[in-house]
C-alpha cells in the first residue's frame, strides 16, 4: 500500500503547511501500520512534524511490525467490552479540572468517550498514542494504559470490519487533530475514495490475522483548535443495553474524586449504586525492592509506585470514595510510600447479581456470587493485572492488601462490640472472602489473629455433619466451644489454623486403651449397657472400642472449708467436677468407637429412653445409615415385658449421673 504524507506545523515546526492536493488539512492517508512506522523512526517523525512533504520510508521490518500490532489489537480480554473501560481510564488520567468529568454516550452501534483534559499534538499522537506497548503513565497517579486503549478498541474492527470505525479528535487548546481508522480493501483506489471495505465475512470471524490488521487504514487531519479529547467507536457489536449495563457494573466503585463518570448524562460512580455499609480506606506499606513504576506487565503497563501528586495514590484521591472528596488530608497525600486500598463492607448494591467483587483502581475485575454479604475490595493500581484484565496477580502488594482487609474486619468487630454469633459469622465470611476473592493471600499471616479476636480462646472447628453427634456425645455445655463453618470454602481455610474434633475430644475426655467390644464386655461386667451393645454388633471380636469419661473441670475442685476460707479447717476430700455426659453414649471416629462409662445408659440402663439411646447411638457410630436406623426403630422388634422389666420399665433417665 502507498501512504500519502502531508506537511504542516504541529506546534513545533516553523515551516508553513504544504497540504496534499484537494485537502488542506490532510496530513496522512494510508495503512495504520505505516503511520506507526513513522512514529517509531525518529527522523521520519521529526520530518513529518517539521512539515516535510516527501518523507523517506522508515527502515522498519513491516512483517515484524504487523505481527506486533496484530498481537496488541487482537488481545483477548476477559470481558470483550473491556477496551471501552480503558478509554474511560485514559480520559480520567487526562482530566485536570478540580472535579474531573468523563462523559460517555452510548447508542446502538456507537460509544463516545469525552473529556476536557489535556489533549495531544501531532508529535504526542505519533510518539505515544500510536506506539504499541508504550505508556506515559505517571507512577502512582495514572490508571489507564495510554495507547493500549486505542489499540484495543481496534479489535472491534477485526471482528466486524464492515461496521467499524474509530474517530479521535484531540487538542491542547492551541491546535486540533482528527484521526480516523477504518477497515479498507486492499486497492489504492478504494483508499483514495475514502470508502470502508466490505471484508469477506469468513475472514472477519474468529481469530484476528495479520492480513486483517494490515487492512486497517488511517487518516490524520488538522482541525480547528480545541481542548480535550473525544473518541467515537462505531461497531455493530456495540449493543446499547449491554454496554450500559457493563459500564455501570465495572465503574460504579470508581473513585468519584478521580473523575466523575457520566453515562448518558447520569453519574455512575457517585455512590448511588451502592447502598448502606461502610467504605474504609487503608494506606498500606509499599514493599521494598520494587522501584516505583516497575510493576510493568507484558504489554508495558507501568502500574506505578508510591510516587504521585495530591490525588491520593494509585486509586486517585479516594478519601471518601463515591461519597465525596477529601483532598489535602495527610492520608490522601501520595508523597509517602503508602498505597491506598478501599474496602466496602455491609449494605446492599442496586445490582442484585453482585454480592462481592474485587476491583483494580476502582474498576471491577471479578465478581463473587457465593457470598451473601456485600464486600467490595479495591486494590491499588500498583497491583498487576493479567493480560485479560480479568484477574489480579498475587504479589507482595496484593498480599498486603488482603492482610489489611482482614485486620480491618477485626477492628470493626471490636469497635462495634459484636456478640459471639456476629463474630462467628464474621470469621466465616473472612475465610470465604480469603478463599473465593483473595486467593488465600496473606491468610496464613492473619488467621491466628482473626481467630483470637473473633472466635476467642478454646474454640474448635467441626463440620456441620458432626455437630449434632458431638453435642449428643459431649453434652450441650460444650456448644460454646464449637465453631461450625457453613461453607466448604470457610472450612478449607480454617482447617490448618484451628483445632478440630480430635483435639476437642482429647481436651474433654479421659480415655482407656483401645480394645475389642467382646474384651470390654468381659473386663467390665459392671457396665450393664455393654451386653446390649454386644448384641447389636455384627462382629464384636473385631469391633474396636475405647471407654472414656469427662475430664475434671480446671479449678473446680477443693475442700468446702478451704473454699470458705475457714482458718484451721481440714480440707474435705477432693471431689472433681466434670461435665455431665450427653444423651448419646457412643460416638464413632475414624479408628474406633468411643463409649462413655459415665453415661447412665451404659452404667445402669433403666427404661426405654436408655435402651433407645444405646441402640441409636451405637448404630450411628457403627455407620448405619440414618434412614435404615429410623426404619429399624419403627418396624423392628418391640421391647417385650421381660425386656422391659429387665431394663426397669417405668424409670426414665436423661443421661448424666444416675
Amino acid at each position: 500500500m502507498h501512504a500519502h504524507y502531508g506537511a504542516g506545523g504541529d506546534g513545533g515546526g516553523s515551516r508553513p503547511p504544504t497540504p496534499l492536493p484537494g485537502d488542506a488539512g490532510l496530513y496522512f492517508l494510508g495503512p495504520l501500520h505505516e503511520l506507526v512506522a513513522v512514529g517509531l523512526h525518529r527522523p521520519a517523525l521529526e520530518a513529518l512534524c517539521a512539515g516535510q512533504r516527501d518523507l523517506e520510508e522508515p527502515p522498519i521490518d513491516r512483517a515484524y511490525l504487523l505481527k506486533i500490532l496484530d498481537e496488541e489489537i487482537s488481545r483477548q480480554f476477559g470481558q470483550p467490552l473491556r477496551p471501552l473501560v480503558e478509554l474511560v481510564l485514559n480520559a480520567a488520567d487526562a482530566a485536570r479540572a478540580p472535579q474531573p468529568v468523563v462523559e460517555v454516550t452510548v447508542a446502538d452501534g456507537r460509544v463516545d468517550v469525552c473529556d476536557t483534559g489535556a489533549g495531544m499534538g501531532l508529535r504526542a499522537i505519533l510518539s505515544r498514542l500510536l506506539i504499541p506497548f508504550a505508556t506515559d503513565k505517571r507512577p502512582g497517579i495514572d490508571l489507564g494504559r495510554f495507547g493500549v486503549g486505542f489499540f484495543s478498541v481496534l479489535g472491534f474492527g477485526l471482528a466486524h470490519p464492515e461496521s467499524f470505525s474509530l474517530q479521535l479528535t484531540t487538542g491542547d487548546g492551541v491546535e486540533g487533530w482528527a484521526i480516523r481508522v477504518v477497515a479498507w480493501s486492499g486497492d489504492d483506489e478504494a483508499c483514495a475514495a475514502d470508502e470502508p471495505a466490505a471484508e469477506a465475512p469468513g475472514r472477519a470471524r474468529g481469530r484476528a490475522s495479520v492480513e486483517l490488521t494490515s487492512a486497517l487504514m488511517c487518516s490524520v487531519r488538522r482541525i480547528a483548535p480545541l481542548l480535550g479529547t473525544r473518541v467515537r467507536v462505531t461497531s455493530a457489536q456495540l449493543e446499547a443495553i449491554a454496554v450500559r449495563a457493563y459500564l455501570r457494573d465495572a465503574l460504579h466503585f470508581f473513585p468519584a474524586s478521580r473523575a466523575l463518570v457520566l453515562l448518558d448524562g447520569a453519574a455512575v460512580n457517585d455512590g448511588r449504586l451502592i447502598s448502606g455499609g461502610q467504605i474504609i480506606e487503608e494506606r498500606i506499606a509499599h514493599r521494598a525492592g520494587r522501584a516505583p513504576g516497575s510493576a510493568r506487565g507484558p504489554a508495558g503497563d507501568a502500574r506505578g509506585g508510591p510516587a504521585g501528586d495530591a490525588r491520593g495514590g494509585p486509586a486517585g484521591d479516594a478519601r471518601g470514595g463515591p461519597a465525596g472528596d477529601a483532598r489535602g488530608g495527610p492520608a490522601g497525600d501520595a508523597r509517602g510510600d503508602g498505597l491506598l486500598a478501599r474496602f466496602h463492607l455491609g449494605g446492599r448494591g442496586l445490582l442484585p447479581s453482585i454480592s462481592a467483587a474485587t476491583f483494580h483502581a476502582g474498576v471491577k475485575v471479578d465478581a463473587c456470587l457465593a457470598l451473601a454479604e456485600l464486600a467490595l475490595i479495591d486494590f491499588p493500581g500498583v497491583v498487576e493485572l493479567t493480560e485479560g484484565r480479568d484477574a489480579l496477580k498475587v504479589g507482595p502488594e496484593f498480599t498486603e492488601v488482603a492482610a489489611a482487609f482482614h485486620r480491618r474486619l477485626i477492628q470493626l468487630a471490636v469497635a462495634r462490640g459484636e456478640g459471639r454469633r456476629a463474630r462467628d459469622r464474621l470469621a466465616e465470611v473472612a475465610a470465604q472472602i480469603s478463599a473465593l476473592m483473595l486467593q488465600s493471600a496473606g491468610w496464613d499471616d492473619v488467621a491466628k489473629d482473626v481467630a483470637a479476636a473473633l472466635l476467642g480462646p478454646g474454640r474448635c472447628m467441626v463440620t456441620a455433619e458432626r455437630r449434632e453427634a458431638l453435642l449428643g456425645f459431649l453434652g450441650p455445655s460444650v456448644a460454646e466451644r464449637l465453631f461450625v463453618p457453613e461453607s466448604f470454602w470457610a472450612e478449607r481455610e480454617w482447617q490448618p489454623h484451628l483445632p478440630g474434633e480430635r483435639e476437642l475430644l482429647e481436651e474433654e475426655l479421659d480415655f482407656d486403651p483401645p480394645e475389642t467390644l467382646s474384651a470390654l464386655a468381659r473386663r467390665r461386667a459392671d457396665l450393664a449397657g455393654i451386653p446390649l451393645l454386644l448384641a447389636r454388633a455384627p462382629n464384636p471380636h473385631t469391633t474396636l472400642v475405647a471407654l472414656c469419661r469427662s475430664r475434671p473441670l480446671p479449678g473446680a475442685a477443693g475442700g468446702a472449708a478451704a473454699a470458705r476460707g475457714i482458718p484451721g479447717a481440714l480440707p474435705l476430700p477432693r471431689i472433681a467436677e466434670r461435665r455431665p455426659a450427653g444423651p448419646l453414649p457412643c460416638l464413632g471416629t475414624r479408628r474406633l468407637l468411643l463409649i462413655r462409662d459415665d453415661s447412665a445408659a451404659v452404667r445402669r440402663p433403666a427404661g426405654w429412653s436408655d435402651w433407645y439411646a444405646l441402640r441409636a447411638a451405637f448404630d450411628r457410630a457403627s455407620g448405619v445409615r440414618e434412614a435404615d436406623l429410623e426404619r429399624d426403630l419403627i418396624v423392628g422388634e418391640p421391647v417385650d415385658d421381660a425386656a422391659g422389666a429387665a431394663l426397669g420399665a417405668g424409670i426414665w433417665t436423661s443421661g448424666g449421673e444416675p
